[in-house]
């Protein structure tokens, strides 16, 4: 199994990509949410040129953010400069837009973007709308001077059920958060369930090879021997990972009866003691609430937390259970393991995995 990184963009995040490389890493995704992380191609580029083996992407491009012709001409510019080691992930959209106050997008519209980036990588027309005006395009860049895309996979994200087919049928690869699953429980057989699903929309579509590159990404934090998931440390890991699910509740209140029972369970505590802090009316909740995205915690949300929400949301245990979940994933076939550690510590979780994981997988 394959190792990554998911990077903010942070300053210095292309030294730590480098870094990474150094130590057995194999990829490096950077998120793309403008309102809250620095611009994922800015820092991918840089990433790419001090590098030489490290693949690096979005993880995820949001079609919102861009249309199709600027992402295809941004990450066709990184594979010029590093050829052969760029990939595209594509999501619906969770931050990204949720700092907008906007909802993920419809299959429907993820589907055709995700359609429009590939026949324009594959060097053929769409059409171009422009308000009420609608015009056939095609790349026109002068060939090997400006971009390659051509041989840019694209990974399509998706965990539910319909946009698990749009991942085999447009997909040379599929990106999953495992957020149906618990991670130190079932997930290798959520993960299979969910393959297979793509991998039946991927033969219906005549293309049974794919998915071809199996990701999937996760909070990450080796315990010590008797050490809490709820410690001052590991929440510093993996906190602000483990409260996404209450983010998404913040965003759409509507998606309580949806919640595993342990969230629904703390609600009450998150609307008391983190949601009620923010001096903002409720129709800016989202402008507040997502401003520790995978970075830290805000003000109380330790409090909200337990340590099976933790451990159900992140890879978080000591070094031979995680390593126990990473073999059954892998012979579920996930092929990498994306860790999504905070900016500040993203060398340290590096270090954990090189030392306390891959030796463990390794034997």
């Amino acid at each position: 199994m394959d190792v990554g990184l998911v990077l903010m963009g942070h300053h210095g995040s292309w030294d730590d990509a480098l870094y990474a490389e150094s130590r057995g890493f194999h990829t490096a995704g950077f998120v793309d949410s403008p309102l809250i992380a620095a611009d994922p191609f800015v820092a991918m580029t840089l990433a790419a040129e001090r590098t030489s083996t490290l693949r690096v992407g979005t993880m995820l491009a949001i079609p919102s953010n861009r249309n199709a012709t600027a992402l295809v001409t941004a990450i066709g510019t990184v594979n010029r400069l590093a050829p052969g080691r760029a990939f595209l992930g594509i999501g619906s959209g969770f931050t990204g837009r949720a700092v907008f106050g906007l909802k993920a997008l419809s299959v429907e519209r993820f589907a055709a973007y995700v359609a429009q980036c590939r026949t324009l990588m594959a060097g053929g027309e769409v059409v171009h709308e422009d308000g009420a005006e609608s015009r056939p395009i095609r790349l026109r860049h002068v060939a090997s001077r400006y971009v390659d895309c051509a041989e840019v996979p694209v990974y399509v994200a998706a965990d539910g059920p319909r946009a698990l087919g749009l991942a085999g049928q447009l997909g040379d690869g599929w990106i999953t958060s495992l957020q149906r699953s618990h991670m130190m429980g079932n997930s290798a057989a959520v993960f299979a369930d969910s393959l297979e699903l793509v991998r039946q929309a991927a033969a219906a579509a005549g293309r049974p090879q794919h998915p071809g590159y199996t990701m999937a990404s996760a909070g990450f934090c080796v315990l010590e021997e008797g050490e809490s998931a709820l410690s001052e440390r590991a929440l510093e890991h993996v906190g602000p990972y483990a409260m996404l699910g209450f983010h998404a509740y913040a965003d759409n209140p509507l998606l309580a009866d949806h919640l595993p029972p342990p969230f629904q369970e703390r609600l009450d505590i998150y609307k008391e003691r983190v949601l009620a802090r923010f001096d903002v009316p409720s129709d800016r909740l989202y402008q507040e609430v997502h401003r520790g995205h995978l970075s830290h915690l805000l003000e109380r949300e330790e409090e909200v937390l337990t340590e099976e929400i933790v451990r159900m949301t992140t890879l978080t245990g000591t070094a031979e259970e995680i390593a126990v979940v990473l073999r059954n994933l892998e012979q579920a076939g996930l092929r990498n393991m994306t860790l999504n550690p905070p900016p500040h510590l993203v060398r340290q979780a590096v270090d954990d995995y090189a030392e306390k994981i891959a030796p463990l997988l390794a034997h």
